[in-house]
Parts: structure tokens; C-alpha cells; sequence
């Protein structure tokens, strides 16, 4: 399949992306008015971070290293569709039976720690928290299971609005929810609770309907010795440790920053979902849309066209990361302020959010590309290699952490993220050609310092602007700042011909 055919697709995801993370932006826009950046919120944070840090590592991390490739080339060779509910109801069946168990057990190891032990109070919400967080692991893996089902037959644009849902509902529970437990913080967070539990159900039903008219019904079964259940199993065991190395990251992130000031574990949450918005919009939504197709291109011994296109998806993550860390950086005060200060969100919470959000966005194109990168071995079947980057990853990220804190404060904690970015993509770049030689290293480097250059001139020409429009306040200056901004980039793309403004041509949607 030509680039051109994955670059409509991806641009549709991109579009339905930027959607989702607009209306997550603006979710974390009314929260951060109820909540600021406050201790209890800090806690429900982490409590809330544990279940994805499983639903990470058996959900998604199941799903695109195991179940979407074989899945995939299952379709490709053209297997009987009998045969495939048959591995895909195994999967859910596992999903729904392991999630279930966890909780049990996470209940019990809860009421352990309260009975039998004196937690510090910081360590004792987050337990309390916790049994009420955790349910959500079982709905979100199900919910993954039909994204993972629709994304192996190219439906990508109905399962990217899946996080509309729980926004929906996390928003819908700050204002009718949260007033019905009291009036302190402390009793208010009951009713965020409950819109995430009603959120997390309600995205699994959201794809249902999709679900059963482009794969089928769902075929409860525990045949989990299957020659492709069994493959899958081969492919995810080795990355179990590598799928956790992002949750655990962040663990130790905020961790770390529970030691710092009330509010750190905040600012990094509200500073890391600006940062990742570029992020999910283009590199995500690219790896989303490669995956199958690299993966089948694979499978049926297409090497040129493999090749091809995962250059051209490295390209393309530059072409836009670039502008979107030097916009960041640029913004990242007036960004803060016009997003977040009201109510809780005080003057000293833009102060605490803007100074990470700067060094978090060093490491943005670095991540983008790794995210590309992982996804082609991933099409190799080769699951193990990114398991030993992110091994190394883990140890840097800690050490990291401990040193820079004690100069930068919770700073110091984004600053390691970036490096820590710039060492998985090398580290897994220089794997890759290693073992498949297909990357082109002038090719990529022409690329990327291309753009660079690029980069660099449009954003003298962005701090002018800003300059010049900082008198006008925080919305005027963030808005004609982004749409003079992109109409630049894009008009100095296009006259001096980069091909990624050249070859675009959106055809067609297919959801």
C-alpha cells in the first residue's frame, strides 16, 4: 500500500485526535477549576495512574505488540472469519477474567494496608483512593480489546473519538456529581469517582455497535492454546517488563514529586497533557495507522513498500514535532494561563505548570519518533529489543530523576523525561538498522536538520509575533500566535517545496 493511502487515514485519526485531546484539554481546563493544583488531587492522580500503568501493560501493550499483528495477518492471508472470533473471543475472555482477578486482589491488598499498618497520610489517600480507581482497569481493557478489533480491520476514526466519552463523562461529574459528597475537597472527589467508573464503561459500549457490524459478535471462550493465541502470548511475554516501562516512569516521576511541594504532582499532570497533545495528534495517530499496514506488509514479504512508508512516517512526525516544541516553549506561559487560571488555578499554579511544560517539550520529537520506531519492530514480531531499551530507560529515568531534582525541583523530573526520550530513539534506531538495515541514516538526518532549520527561522518570526501581541493579554497572543504560526510553517513549506506539504492530498474517509 502506497504512503498516500496511510497519510488519508492518518490524517482522518489526526483530525478525530485532535478532537479528543481538545475536548481532554478541556476537561483538564474544568478540573483544574475545582481542583487546582492541591493535595488531594495529587493523590487521586496516582491512584488513578495505577490502573492505567495495568492497563498499559495488559491492554494496550497486549494489543499493539501481539493481538493487532497477528490479527492483522490473519486478515491478510485471508483466514476464515469463524477462526478469528474464535482468537479475538479468547482475548476477550482473557481480558475480562485477568482484570477482574486483579481487582479482587488489589482489594485485599487495600484493606491490608489500612488495617494492619500506619501509612503516612499522603500514602494512605492514595490507598483509600485506589480500591474506588482501580475498577476502571476493566472496563478501559475492554474498551482497548474493540479498539484493537476495529484498528486490525482499518477502522481507525470511530475508536479515536473513544476518549470523548470518558471526558464526557469525567466533565458531567464535576458539575452534577461532586455536590451530592459536601462542599471540602476532600468529599467532592467522590463524584469525579464515579463519572471515571461511568466514563471507562460507557467507551467499551461506544465501539459495540462497530464492533459487531465489521468483525461480529463476541465468542466467549477459554481455548487459550490456539496456535495464534499462543503466538500472541510468545510476542507479549518478553515485553510485559517493556510495556511498563512508561507507567513505571511516570510512577517514579510523580513519586518523586509527592516528596517536592503540595501541587508538583499537579503541575507535571496538567504540563504532560499539553505536552502530549502533539504527541497523540500526530505521532500516535501515525503509529495507529502504520502498524497494520506494516505488519501485513511483513507478512506477505513487502519490503520496498515497508521501507517506504516507515520513512515516510519518521519524516512526517518531524515535519510536525518541530514546530510543535518550539511553539510550546514559545507559549508555554500564555498556554498555562489562558487554559487553566480560574477558580482553584491560581497565579503560583501557572508558575509550577509552565516551568515543566518547557522541559518536557526538549524530548517531544524524540518520543515521536521512538513511537514510529517501536511499531516497526513490533511488525517484525520482534517485541523483545524494545524491552531491553526500555529496561535501560527506567534506570536512567530514576537516577536521572534523583540527581536533577535537588537543582531544578519537579523541573528537574521533566528535564529527565526529555532525555530520556533521546535515548530511546537512538537507542532503538541504532538497534533497528542493526538488525533489519533498512533505515537510511543520511536520509533521516537530511530530514530532520532540514527541518530543523526551518524550525528554527519560524520561530524567530513566532517570538516576534508574540512579542508584539503580549500587550493584548493571553487569548489574543495564544490565538494569533498559533494562526499566524501555522499559516507560515505552512506557506514556508510549501514555497521552498518540502514534500511532506507537497504529496498531501486528503482522498477519502473511511471510519
Amino acid at each position: 500500500m502506497s504512503f498516500q493511502k496511510i497519510r488519508t487515514s492518518f490524517f482522518w485519526l489526526s483530525f478525530v485526535t485532535i478532537i479528543c485531546r481538545v475536548a481532554g484539554l478541556l476537561r483538564e481546563v474544568i478540573t483544574a477549576k475545582f481542583f487546582g493544583t492541591t493535595g488531594i488531587y495529587d493523590a487521586f492522580l496516582i491512584a488513578f495512574m495505577i490502573p492505567n500503568f495495568f492497563r498499559g501493560l495488559l491492554a494496550e501493550g497486549a494489543l499493539s505488540t501481539a493481538f493487532i499483528p497477528v490479527v492483522s495477518e490473519l486478515i491478510a492471508k485471508g483466514e476464515k472469519k469463524e477462526e478469528i472470533l474464535r482468537i479475538t473471543g479468547a482475548v476477550f475472555t482473557f481480558f475480562l477474567i485477568s482484570t477482574s482477578t486483579l481487582y479482587v486482589f488489589i482489594l485485599c491488598v487495600c484493606w491490608i494496608l489500612q488495617k494492619f499498618f500506619s501509612l503516612p497520610a499522603k500514602i494512605a489517600d492514595i490507598v483509600f483512593l485506589l480500591k474506588f480507581t482501580f475498577p476502571y482497569l476493566i472496563f478501559v481493557s475492554l474498551s482497548a480489546w474493540a479498539m484493537g478489533v476495529l484498528n486490525a480491520r482499518h477502522r481507525f476514526v470511530l475508536p479515536g473519538l473513544n476518549p470523548i466519552v470518558l471526558d464526557f463523562w469525567w466533565i458531567f461529574s464535576l458539575f452534577f456529581f461532586t455536590g451530592f459528597f459536601g462542599n471540602t475537597l476532600e468529599q467532592k472527589i467522590f463524584g469525579l469517582l464515579i463519572g471515571v467508573l461511568i466514563g471507562g464503561a460507557s467507551q467499551f459500549i461506544f465501539q459495540l455497535p462497530l464492533v459487531f457490524s465489521s468483525h461480529g459478535p463476541i465468542v466467549f471462550n477459554v481455548d487459550w492454546k490456539h496456535p495464534a493465541i499462543l503466538k500472541m502470548i510468545k510476542l507479549f511475554a518478553p515485553v510485559v517488563i517493556g510495556m511498563s516501562v512508561g507507567p513505571i516512569n511516570l510512577l517514579v516521576d510523580y513519586s518523586f514529586a509527592r516528596s517536592l511541594a503540595e501541587g508538583t504532582v499537579s503541575a507535571l499532570w496538567y504540563a504532560t497533557r499539553i505536552y502530549q497533545l502533539p504527541l497523540g495528534v500526530f505521532s500516535i495517530s501515525l503509529a495507529t495507522v502504520l502498524l497494520p499496514h506494516l505488519s501485513g506488509q511483513v507478512a506477505t514479504e513487502k519490503i520496498e513498500q515497508f521501507k517506504e512508508n516507515i520513512h515516510k512516517g519518521l519524516e512526517h512526525i518531524i515535519f510536525f514535532l518541530v514546530p510543535s516544541t518550539i511553539g510550546m516553549i514559545i507559549f508555554r506561559k500564555e498556554l498555562i494561563e489562558l487554559l487553566f487560571k480560574r477558580g482553584m488555578f491560581s497565579e503560583y499554579s501557572v508558575e509550577i505548570t509552565a516551568y515543566p511544560l518547557m522541559l518536557f517539550s526538549i524530548g517531544l520529537v524524540f518520543y515521536g519518533l521512538a513511537i514510529i520506531i517501536t511499531r516497526a519492530f513490533y511488525a517484525y514480531n520482534d517485541t523483545s529489543t524494545p524491552v531491553k531499551v526500555g529496561l535501560i530507560s527506567i534506570a536512567t529515568n530514576a537516577l536521572l530523576d534523583m540527581i536533577l531534582m535537588r537543582f531544578m525541583g519537579h523541573g528537574g523530573i521533566a528535564l529527565s523525561t526529555s532525555f530520556v526520550g533521546f535515548e530511546n530513539f537512538f537507542l532503538l534506531y541504532w538497534f533497528f538498522k542493526k538488525k533489519f538495515g533498512i533505515l537510511e541514516k543520511k536520509r533521516l538526518a537530511k530530514s530532520f536538520f532540514r527541518i530543523l532549520l526551518l524550525g528554527f527561522c519560524w520561530g524567530i518570526m513566532v517570538q516576534l509575533i508574540k512579542t508584539l501581541m503580549l500587550s493584548y493579554g493571553a487569548l489574543i497572543t495564544v490565538i494569533s500566535g498559533t494562526l499566524s504560526g501555522v499559516l507560515l510553517y505552512t506557506a514556508i513549506a510549501a514555497i521552498f517545496r518540502f514534500p511532506e506539504i507537497q504529496e498531501t492530498k486528503v482522498l477519502r474517509w473511511k471510519i
